[in-house]
């Protein structure tokens, strides 16, 4: 697909995003998912999270994101959210889950930056009854962190609720949403104020998962709590 067709109607859907935390994006079914998914796997060798390998790289420049959506977030940033880092102030990563992985479900957290995007593009197929790591998030379960102690402050107490039963908990006085990504629409959400984990990619799953993190805009310090989680998973 031709990207200025893709992003055709960014503006709008950015309203959406800023009155409701989130909001679905165009479907990716239009790009040849199935080759890029294999060749970034492959450069992941098996990794669980791996940052802007060659192949991720191309698949953001083949959808152009860089032109139609970065500056606008930008622009929402440094006027709604008195932004003050460089455009440049992005993480990109890949995270792949394969079938029956034990440690990657219910793992509920804030993003530290100010905007997430998730690419799908690889979805599995499971049996009756298992789940493909469907995405868990309450938009606005938290308001906007005022400073670094805030944020940590928040990331700390919410932890209580990084489990199923914590979950349901949580949704008892917050809108939950539950998406599987098989229809492939990206999602984009407030990443420091949306709670969001994911399910287990059940064992029966027909294949690995593999989505896109696409994180903008840290406002905390360098060396904050964000930059120093980013910092372990990379080593």
């Amino acid at each position: 697909m031709n990207p200025i067709q893709y992003w055709n109607d960014i503006d709008l859907r950015l309203e959406k995003l800023i009155k409701e935390g989130h909001v679905k994006l165009p479907s990716l079914n239009s790009f040849n998912l199935s080759a890029i998914s294999e060749n970034i796997n492959k450069e992941m060798n098996g990794k669980t999270f791996s940052e802007l390998s060659k192949s991720h790289k191309a698949f953001l420049k083949e959808l152009d994101l860089e032109q139609y959506l970065t500056p606008k977030l930008y622009e929402i940033a440094f006027k709604l959210f008195d932004y003050k880092g460089e455009l440049s102030n992005q993480y990109h990563i890949a995270r792949c889950v394969e079938p029956g992985n034990i440690k990657e479900h219910f793992r509920a957290h804030f993003d530290s930056h100010l905007f997430t995007l998730v690419l799908p593009l690889k979805i599995p197929l499971a049996q009756k009854g298992g789940t493909i790591g469907d995405l868990i998030y309450f938009p606005n379960a938290r308001g906007r962190p005022k400073n670094e102690f805030s944020n940590l402050l928040g990331k700390i107490t919410y932890k209580k609720y990084a489990s199923k039963k914590g979950l349901d908990f949580l949704a008892l006085n917050h809108e939950k949403i539950i998406d599987d990504f098989q229809d492939y629409c990206p999602l984009l959400f407030m990443g420091n104020t949306t709670l969001h984990t994911n399910m287990q990619v059940s064992p029966d799953c027909s294949s690995y998962r593999l989505t896109l993190l696409a994180h903008f805009f840290d406002p905390s310090p360098k060396y904050g709590v964000g930059g120093l989680l980013r910092s372990l998973r990379s080593r």
